[in-house]
């Protein structure tokens, strides 16, 4: 199996999409890096969700423990849209961590999710790809959404509300307009 650095959003995307990459013949080790991720004490949680995960299924787990919550949150302000800075920042950071580590491949967890941007998610890891040096792979794992819930729950692995940043946190909770764009792209 040819070793390959997965950017792990949460443990329950994880899942099935280490049977994916796995099933294409890679040998995912999981990088936890989402500074993203608000409130603290949420990402803290979904750290821990990660490392349960990780030790259950005797898989190497690199963790970025940084909280840059000022330069995240300016971040995310200066993007338009905001989904696509992140995708960004976080695949940039796992190219360049994988490529530092010996890894000739990198791809990410979030091509499990029928809710994010595929095409953003594509062009954010083939230009940190590409920046890095590091081949980007990107398997599209949507087909088995539905299974990776399944599988989170059987394991009882901590299922988050919401993507992740501030927000999206805010976002699942106020009513959408009829002309407002929402940040994956979908019209609300």
């Amino acid at each position: 199996m040819k070793p390959l650095l997965l950017h792990t959003c949460c443990a329950p995307c994880a899942t099935v999409t280490v049977e994916e990459y796995a099933r294409a013949g890679y040998g995912p080790s999981l990088f936890f890096r989402n500074p993203n991720i608000h409130p603290y004490k949420e990402f803290v949680r979904r750290m821990e969700s990660v490392e349960l995960f990780a030790e259950a299924m005797g898989l190497p787990l690199f963790v970025d423990g940084d909280y840059p919550l000022e330069e995240n949150v300016a971040l995310l302000l200066a993007s338009d849209p905001r989904c696509q800075g992140c995708f960004r920042d976080r695949l940039g950071a796992t190219a360049e961590f994988a490529r530092r580590n010996g890894f000739d491949c990198f791809g990410t967890t979030l091509s499990v999710s029928p809710y994010q941007n595929r095409d953003w998610i594509i062009q954010a890891g083939g230009e940190a790809g590409d920046e890095h040096g590091v081949e980007f792979v990107c398997i599209d794992c949507r087909p088995r959404y539905r299974d990776s819930i399944a599988v989170s729950r059987e394991m009882g692995l901590y299922r988050q509300p919401y993507c992740g940043c501030v927000f999206s946190e805010r976002d699942r909770y106020e009513k959408p307009s009829r002309t407002r764009q929402g940040e994956h792209g979908e019209k609300r």
